[in-house]
């Protein structure tokens, strides 16, 4: 009996250190691939702080409009310092492009944080133009 007891015991501590390695290898792998996506995310933010003056402009859904206003125009343009798109807004009914301005916050100029998956600030500027506002969306200037 004091043989067979022994075998036991062996597979028992066997079964310890293989369960604990496996532990480990998981452990370790997990590591591993929070390692790589934190390089990948890393490779991801400076690619597009990098693309910021290079032709890369915010798009019209990060523009935070009121119900009823409307954007009626949208153009590019770039110059030495980068691009930026100007999208030509007609303001709800019974609003001046001034009141549109104040209301969604851009009379001084507009600094809209980035997301998690495109961390860049876009910044926006107002021009009140007739009956229409101009506003000028980009990722390369700022209000300080």
């Amino acid at each position: 009996m004091g043989q067979a007891q022994h075998f036991e015991q062996a597979d028992r501590d066997a079964n310890v250190r293989s369960r604990r390695w496996l532990w480990v290898g998981i452990g370790v792998a997990a590591i591993v691939i929070i390692a790589v996506l934190a390089a990948l995310y890393a490779g991801r933010v400076f690619w597009l702080n990098v693309m910021a003056t290079e032709g890369d402009v915010p798009p019209a859904s990060v523009l935070p409009l009121p119900a009823g206003a409307e954007i009626i125009d949208e153009n590019t343009g770039c110059g030495s310092g980068g691009c930026a798109t100007t999208f030509t807004v007609l303001p709800p009914e019974g609003q001046s492009p001034e009141a549109l301005a104040e209301e969604i916050g851009v009379t001084m100029g507009l600094d809209i944080p980035g997301t998690f998956f495109d961390p860049r600030t876009i910044t926006v500027s107002a021009r009140p133009d007739g009956s229409v506002l101009h506003l000028v969306a980009d990722y390369w200037s700022n209000h300080n």
